[in-house]
Protein backbone atom coordinates (compact mmCIF):
# COMPACT_ATOMS: atom_id res chain seq x y z
CA UNK A 1 0.00 0.00 0.00
CA UNK A 2 1.40 3.39 -1.02
CA UNK A 3 1.48 6.41 1.29
CA UNK A 4 -1.40 7.86 -0.72
CA UNK A 5 -3.39 4.65 -0.28
CA UNK A 6 -2.79 4.95 3.46
CA UNK A 7 -3.82 8.61 3.44
CA UNK A 8 -7.06 7.86 1.59
CA UNK A 9 -7.93 4.60 3.37
CA UNK A 10 -10.61 6.12 5.61
CA UNK A 11 -14.34 6.64 5.29
CA UNK A 12 -13.79 10.40 5.08
CA UNK A 13 -12.47 12.08 1.95
CA UNK A 14 -9.09 13.56 2.92
CA UNK A 15 -9.48 16.67 0.75
CA UNK A 16 -13.27 16.64 0.86
CA UNK A 17 -15.91 15.70 -1.68
CA UNK A 18 -16.32 19.18 -3.19
CA UNK A 19 -14.09 20.37 -6.04
CA UNK A 20 -11.19 22.73 -5.49
CA UNK A 21 -12.40 26.34 -5.47
CA UNK A 22 -10.41 27.38 -8.58
CA UNK A 23 -11.40 24.29 -10.56
CA UNK A 24 -15.03 24.91 -9.57
CA UNK A 25 -14.80 28.48 -10.88
CA UNK A 26 -13.22 27.60 -14.22
CA UNK A 27 -14.74 24.31 -15.38
CA UNK A 28 -18.31 25.59 -15.87
CA UNK A 29 -16.93 28.18 -18.31
CA UNK A 30 -15.53 25.53 -20.66
CA UNK A 31 -17.40 23.84 -23.51
CA UNK A 32 -18.10 20.18 -22.84
CA UNK A 33 -15.14 18.06 -23.88
CA UNK A 34 -12.52 15.49 -22.94
CA UNK A 35 -10.48 16.29 -19.86
CA UNK A 36 -7.54 14.64 -18.14
CA UNK A 37 -7.17 15.04 -14.38
CA UNK A 38 -3.67 14.37 -13.08
CA UNK A 39 -2.92 13.05 -9.59
CA UNK A 40 -6.67 13.15 -9.04
CA UNK A 41 -6.72 11.26 -5.73
CA UNK A 42 -10.25 10.65 -4.42
CA UNK A 43 -11.88 12.16 -7.47
CA UNK A 44 -13.51 15.38 -6.26
CA UNK A 45 -12.60 17.45 -9.34
CA UNK A 46 -13.17 14.69 -11.89
CA UNK A 47 -16.61 13.87 -10.50
CA UNK A 48 -17.56 17.53 -10.52
CA UNK A 49 -16.47 17.78 -14.17
CA UNK A 50 -18.48 14.70 -15.13
CA UNK A 51 -21.50 16.32 -13.55
CA UNK A 52 -21.03 19.23 -15.94
CA UNK A 53 -21.10 16.86 -18.91
CA UNK A 54 -17.37 16.46 -19.57
CA UNK A 55 -15.82 13.15 -20.58
CA UNK A 56 -13.38 12.61 -17.74
CA UNK A 57 -10.21 10.55 -17.39
CA UNK A 58 -8.39 10.62 -14.04
CA UNK A 59 -4.86 9.36 -13.46
CA UNK A 60 -3.43 8.65 -10.01
CA UNK A 61 -1.13 6.12 -8.35
CA UNK A 62 -3.62 5.27 -5.60
CA UNK A 63 -5.93 2.27 -5.99
CA UNK A 64 -7.74 3.39 -2.85
CA UNK A 65 -8.21 6.81 -4.42
CA UNK A 66 -9.73 5.14 -7.48
CA UNK A 67 -12.16 3.12 -5.38
CA UNK A 68 -13.33 6.22 -3.54
CA UNK A 69 -13.53 8.30 -6.72
CA UNK A 70 -15.74 5.69 -8.39
CA UNK A 71 -17.91 5.54 -5.27
CA UNK A 72 -18.25 9.32 -5.29
CA UNK A 73 -19.15 9.25 -9.00
CA UNK A 74 -21.79 6.59 -8.40
CA UNK A 75 -23.20 8.62 -5.51
CA UNK A 76 -23.49 11.64 -7.84
CA UNK A 77 -24.92 9.57 -10.69
CA UNK A 78 -22.06 10.18 -13.14
CA UNK A 79 -19.37 8.11 -14.80
CA UNK A 80 -15.62 8.69 -14.93
CA UNK A 81 -12.65 6.72 -16.22
CA UNK A 82 -9.84 6.29 -13.69
CA UNK A 83 -6.43 4.84 -14.48
CA UNK A 84 -4.20 3.73 -11.61
CA UNK A 85 -0.63 4.62 -12.45
CA UNK A 86 2.15 7.11 -11.87
CA UNK A 87 1.45 10.35 -13.75
CA UNK A 88 5.10 10.33 -14.79
CA UNK A 89 4.79 6.90 -16.43
CA UNK A 90 1.17 6.53 -17.57
CA UNK A 91 0.76 7.38 -21.30
CA UNK A 92 -2.09 9.87 -20.77
CA UNK A 93 -0.12 12.47 -22.74
CA UNK A 94 -0.25 10.37 -25.89
CA UNK A 95 -3.91 11.33 -26.37
CA UNK A 96 -5.36 14.72 -27.26
CA UNK A 97 -7.46 16.54 -24.68
CA UNK A 98 -9.73 19.56 -24.58
CA UNK A 99 -8.59 20.45 -21.09
CA UNK A 100 -6.10 19.33 -18.47
CA UNK A 101 -6.44 19.90 -14.73
CA UNK A 102 -3.46 19.90 -12.39
CA UNK A 103 -4.73 20.45 -8.86
CA UNK A 104 -1.87 20.38 -6.32
CA UNK A 105 0.28 18.16 -8.53
CA UNK A 106 3.66 18.41 -6.82
CA UNK A 107 6.33 16.04 -8.10
CA UNK A 108 10.07 15.85 -7.53
CA UNK A 109 11.82 18.92 -9.00
CA UNK A 110 13.75 16.86 -11.54
CA UNK A 111 10.46 15.63 -13.07
CA UNK A 112 8.35 18.78 -12.84
CA UNK A 113 9.25 20.51 -16.12
CA UNK A 114 8.77 17.32 -18.17
CA UNK A 115 5.37 16.66 -16.60
CA UNK A 116 4.29 20.22 -17.37
CA UNK A 117 5.62 19.99 -20.93
CA UNK A 118 3.51 16.88 -21.48
CA UNK A 119 0.43 18.58 -20.03
CA UNK A 120 0.84 21.42 -22.53
CA UNK A 121 1.68 19.10 -25.42
CA UNK A 122 -1.40 16.90 -24.96
CA UNK A 123 -3.89 19.75 -25.36
CA UNK A 124 -5.65 20.32 -28.66
CA UNK A 125 -5.29 23.80 -30.19
CA UNK A 126 -7.67 25.97 -28.19
CA UNK A 127 -7.52 23.54 -25.27
CA UNK A 128 -7.45 24.80 -21.69
CA UNK A 129 -4.95 24.27 -18.90
CA UNK A 130 -6.18 24.72 -15.33
CA UNK A 131 -3.54 24.63 -12.60
CA UNK A 132 -3.67 25.38 -8.90
CA UNK A 133 -0.72 24.57 -6.66
CA UNK A 134 1.16 25.67 -3.57
CA UNK A 135 3.80 28.34 -4.01
CA UNK A 136 7.15 28.37 -2.25
CA UNK A 137 5.74 30.95 0.16
CA UNK A 138 3.57 28.11 1.51
CA UNK A 139 6.61 26.35 2.97
CA UNK A 140 6.23 25.81 6.71
CA UNK A 141 2.52 26.60 6.82
CA UNK A 142 0.25 23.91 8.32
CA UNK A 143 -2.53 24.34 5.75
CA UNK A 144 -1.22 21.81 3.21
CA UNK A 145 1.41 21.05 0.62
CA UNK A 146 4.66 19.13 0.46
CA UNK A 147 6.99 19.51 3.46
CA UNK A 148 9.92 20.17 1.09
CA UNK A 149 10.43 23.65 -0.30
CA UNK A 150 11.95 22.38 -3.56
CA UNK A 151 8.70 20.54 -4.35
CA UNK A 152 6.71 23.78 -4.11
CA UNK A 153 6.22 26.06 -7.11
CA UNK A 154 7.51 29.40 -8.33
CA UNK A 155 5.18 31.36 -10.61
CA UNK A 156 7.94 32.64 -12.93
CA UNK A 157 9.31 29.11 -13.38
CA UNK A 158 5.86 27.66 -14.08
CA UNK A 159 5.19 30.23 -16.80
CA UNK A 160 8.12 28.82 -18.78
CA UNK A 161 7.26 25.14 -18.34
CA UNK A 162 4.12 24.94 -20.51
CA UNK A 163 5.24 25.52 -24.13
CA UNK A 164 2.51 26.82 -26.41
CA UNK A 165 0.21 27.87 -23.57
CA UNK A 166 -0.90 31.49 -23.43
CA UNK A 167 -1.91 32.39 -19.87
CA UNK A 168 -4.80 34.76 -19.32
CA UNK A 169 -4.62 34.29 -15.55
CA UNK A 170 -1.43 33.53 -13.62
CA UNK A 171 -1.23 34.80 -10.04
CA UNK A 172 0.19 33.94 -6.64
CA UNK A 173 -2.07 34.84 -3.75
CA UNK A 174 -3.25 33.88 -0.30
CA UNK A 175 -6.53 32.00 0.02
CA UNK A 176 -8.38 30.41 2.92
CA UNK A 177 -8.65 26.70 2.15
CA UNK A 178 -11.42 24.50 3.55
CA UNK A 179 -10.80 21.21 1.75
CA UNK A 180 -11.50 18.24 3.97
CA UNK A 181 -8.90 17.73 6.69
CA UNK A 182 -5.97 17.95 4.26
CA UNK A 183 -6.05 21.62 3.27
CA UNK A 184 -7.33 23.88 6.03
CA UNK A 185 -6.52 27.52 6.69
CA UNK A 186 -4.67 30.40 5.01
CA UNK A 187 -2.43 29.17 2.19
CA UNK A 188 -0.22 30.65 -0.51
CA UNK A 189 -1.28 29.27 -3.88
CA UNK A 190 -0.61 29.74 -7.56
CA UNK A 191 -3.56 29.87 -9.95
CA UNK A 192 -3.02 29.52 -13.70
CA UNK A 193 -5.48 29.43 -16.56
CA UNK A 194 -4.17 29.14 -20.09
CA UNK A 195 -5.10 28.27 -23.66
CA UNK A 196 -3.14 26.21 -26.18
CA UNK A 197 -2.20 28.34 -29.14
Amino acid sequence: MTRWDERYDHERYFYGRAPNYFVAEQLPLLPKGRGVYLAEGEGRNAVFAAGLGHHVVAVDASAVGRRKALALAADRGVGIHYHVGDVLENPWHEQAWDHAVLCYVHVAPEHRAELHRRAAQCLRPGGTLILVSFSRAQFGRPSGGPPREDWLHDLAELRGEFPGIEFEHAVEREVDLQEGVGHVGPAMVIEMLGTKA
